[in-house]
Order: structure tokens, then sequence, then C-alpha cells
């Protein structure tokens, strides 16, 4: 077997591996999974490209129509063939993130060799947040694996002039913008470095390439939206406005770093990767150039382009960091382009200091989510609720809850805005209409993702920013309580609608 697949071979059983480990249970569920495996769910068992548990978000329960659909897809597929739960659900990511791994490596060592090419998709599988990304049943894996798809084309195309790579690449375009709005971001960072940094030929070839590709996947959606927004319930603008709190653009980037860099536990990691991508300035190769480019206008895009201020959406410049990381090491110690030419027992050793600052402190954040969350079992919870509720019966609950849907009838549940909010007295009428037989109560706030923090031990009075806790407190009776570790207190009330409100 030859050196490079070898490598790869190495790599992609390290990813599984260590993908597959604990896989339902690290990191522990949150709510965007559920949404996001719910459409590949309908699309599996009811054919219908729609959201099974959301009302009032432009009509996203009858068609859901935002450029997020190769999640869904993918996840339906797997469905079919493996049916539905938190396991398979997350297999897509797995599956995207050995894509990502092999695409790194076939870029990295057309730059920079074999052996830099398999060191930098080590730095990545251990970093820890593509380590968690690639674990969850969400899309940034799926773009981060198609962008260094779609980057590994465009180098081939550079060098071959292949129409083929040119179609294929706008193939990946096309995709990444329908996977999520981020992935519009890379195709543009990507495209502008490299059209930047490098002697490009032929582009004409690959606009007009390139462009068939883009079409031929986009129409289809386009035809789709402009069919599905016919329904006067269903509307493309506020499906696609996000509902967040508006926050001046520097605040909220200052949220996102910190979120991302674990601020201040992974202040090492910060440093080594904050130097790196200073050191690719000076004395550097086009390539290098081309990486940092690209997390600067990515970095820079999304500042302006989101107001979700959440650290998990930069880790699309984690394969392109880790790039960095790897080329300074190797400088330092090869004195390629540095100070301290003559140095080499110094070089040798900052080099060394370096990799393992970087390798110490991912080894050290993958194995505390692995020592504390290994029990985060979901499932038992699930199947605890499933145990006092009759399976027919029709269930107020949080969301995340949807993974037990086939042990019982989970929502509708109501989203409101935060742009048009509606009183108390609307939102209990709405539920009014449904009758549910049973609503539960959580005491954690498990919209966002929690790290490996402990749930609070004990249940909060009624809280009025919470209509599943308005509906317990008017119609309900507690018929069940019981604590879960990794996910707190739960309690479970019967309802009755007969009592006046």
């Amino acid at each position: 077997m030859s050196g490079w697949k070898r490598n790869i071979a190495i790599l992609v059983v390290l990813q599984v591996a260590l993908g597959l480990a604990y896989l339902s249970s690290i990191p522990r569920i949150y709510i965007d999974e559920a949404w996001d495996s719910a459409l590949g769910y309908n699309l599996a068992f009811k054919g219908s490209l729609s959201h099974p548990f959301v009302e009032g978000f432009g009509g996203m329960h009858i068609n859901f129509v935002q450029n997020r659909v190769v999640l869904p897809f993918v996840c339906a597929a797997i469905f079919k063939v493996a049916g539905y739960s938190i396991l398979t659900s997350r297999i897509g990511s797995l599956i995207f993130g050995i894509l990502a791994v092999v695409s790194l490596y076939a870029v990295m060592r057309r730059w920079f060799g074999e052996k830099q090419a398999f060191w930098i998709c080590i730095a990545t599988i251990i970093h820890p947040w593509f380590f968690e990304v690639s674990r969850r049943a969400r899309p940034e894996i799926y773009y981060t694996a198609l962008a260094l798809a779609f980057l590994w084309l465009l180098m081939v195309f550079f060098d071959s002039g292949s129409r083929r790579m040119a179609f294929f690449a706008g193939v990946l375009a096309g995709l990444l913008g329908l996977t999520h709005p981020n992935g519009l971001l890379l195709v543009f960072s990507i495209g502008l470095a490299v059209l930047f940094w490098l002697e490009t030929k032929s582009l004409a070839r690959l606009f007009l390439w390139a462009s068939v590709g883009l079409v031929l996947v986009i129409l289809p959606y386009i035809i789709y939206v402009l069919w599905a927004i016919q329904d006067p319930q269903v509307s493309f603008i506020e499906q696609m406005q996000p509902s967040l709190v508006q926050r001046p653009i520097l605040h909220s980037e200052i949220i996102r770093w910190r979120g991302f860099l674990r601020w201040p536990k992974g202040a090492p990691l910060a440093a080594v990767m904050l130097i790196s991508w200073i050191v690719a300035w000076y004395r550097s190769s086009s390539s290098e150039k081309i990486l940092a480019t690209i997390i600067l206008i990515f970095a820079f895009l999304l500042s302006f382009t989101t107001v979700n201020p959440t650290g998990r959406y930069l880790v699309a410049i984690v394969p392109f960091s880790s790039a960095l990381i790897i080329r300074l090491i190797w400088r330092i110690i090869t004195g390629s382009g540095v100070i301290l030419q003559n140095w080499h027992k110094a070089r040798f050793a900052i080099g060394m200091c370096t990799g393992f600052v970087y390798l110490s402190t991912c080894i050290a954040a993958i194995g505390l989510m692995f020592y504390h969350l290994r029990g985060a079992d979901f499932t038992r919870v699930v199947n605890r609720i499933a145990s006092v509720v009759t399976p027919d019966s029709r269930v107020y609950i949080d969301p995340i809850f949807w993974f037990g849907n086939e042990q019982y009838q989970c929502g509708p549940w109501l989203y409101i805005s935060e742009n048009e909010p509606i009183t108390v007295k609307e939102a209990i009428n709405w539920a009014f209409k449904y009758r549910f037989d049973y609503a539960v109560r959580d005491a954690w706030k498990v919209t966002t993702p929690i790290g490996i923090e402990r749930p609070p031990r004990s249940m909060p009075d009624f809280r009025s920013g919470k209509l599943c806790d308005h509906i317990c407190r008017i119609f309900g009776t507690k018929i069940d309580e019981f604590y879960d570790p990794y996910y707190g207190p739960i309690e479970i009330y019967k309802l009755n609608w007969n009592k006046r409100f």
C-alpha cells in the first residue's frame, strides 16, 4: 500500500473510532439536533419536507423552505435504513466528518506533502470543536466537509483545467448553499482567497462549467420554494428571518469568540492559533496565505451576516487553523523562513513545546467530555417519560423530547418569535385547541449546548416565560417526578382542560 493510501486509512480509522465511541451520549443532546433531525424524520416516514412539531415559524409545519435541506435528506436516507434515533441522527455527521478529513488530506498533500498533510488531519480530528460537531445532528460538519471538498476540486481544476472538476466544484458550491447560509460564506471566502493568491488560469472555463453545476443543484430548490410559498401560510421571508436579540456587532463577536475559544480555559490553544495565523503572513507560501485569508474573510463576513453569536459557527475555520498550526511547528523545527536560523536546539524545543500545548489542550478537552458525559443517555429520560404517559397520548413537551416521538405523540410546539411576541392568554388559547393529555416540565434550559456542566438539583418555581409552566400550573396535576444526573429534574403532569383559566 502506498504512503498516501496508508495515511488516509489510518486517518479514517481514527476518525471513525473517535466518532463512534459513546456517539448517542457525547456530546449531550440539545434542542437543535431534534429540530434538524425531525425534518429528516418527516421526509423518511411522511414523505413531506415539513416540520413535524413546530408551529408559528413562517408555516414550516406545512412546507419547510429554508436553505438547509442537505442534512434532512441525508438523515432521511439513514432513517429509512436504520430507523430514527439519536444515534442514527448523528451517523450522517460522522460520515461527513470522514469526508472532511479525506478532503483536507487531499488538499494539504498537494500543498505541503504527505507528512504535513497527515499531521494537519490529526490536529483537526483531535480539535475539540471538530470532535463535537462531527458527532452532532447539525449542519456545521456538513458545510465544513463540503467546503474542503470544494477547495480540493478547485486545486485540481487549476492544475488540470478539467471541465469535469469545474462542473463538480459548481455542484458542491450549490450543495454548500443548500446546507446552511454559512455555506455560502465559505464558498465566497475560499473562492476569493484562491483567486487572490494563486496564479489562476482558465477562469472563463471555470465559471462556465461551475455555473452549470451550480444551477443544476439550485434550480430544483428554487422551483420547490416557488411552489411551497403558494400556500398563504408559508412565508419564505419569515422562515429565513432569525428571531434573536439584536446586539452590536462587536458585542456579538466577543461572545462568539469567547465561546469558540472556551475562554479562559482555552487560552493556550487560542495563543497558538493566533501566533500561527500571524506567522502565516511572514515569508510564507501562497498556500499558507490562502489559509489565513479564508479564516479572515469568513470570520469577517460571519460578523455581518448572522445575529446568532454562537461559537460553533466558527468550526469551519478549524481545518484551516490546524493547517497553519502544523505549518508553524514545521517551520520552527526545520528553520524554514523563521528567525533563530542557527539555534537548532532552541527551535526544536520551541516547536515541540508548541505542539505539546496544542496536543495536551485538545486531548484534555475531549478527555473531560468523555469523563463527565459518558453516562448522558437521553434515551433513558425518554423511556422514563414514556413509561408514565400512554403511547397514544398527546404530550406538550420541550422540542428536545421529540426523540421519543415514536413512544408518545410529541407536540406540536408553539414557536413564539421575539419579533412578534404574544400574550400568555393567546398562547394558552393555542394550547387549548389541542387539549394535550400530558405536559412535561424540565428545569434546565436545554436550548443551547451546555458543555460538561451539571444541571440544577431542584425544579424551579413556575416560570412566567415558559408556556409549559403556565399549562402545568393552571390545568395540570403532577403525577410523577424524577431526577436524571445529566438532564436534571423532570416533572410529568396530567392535564384537565375543564379547569377554568
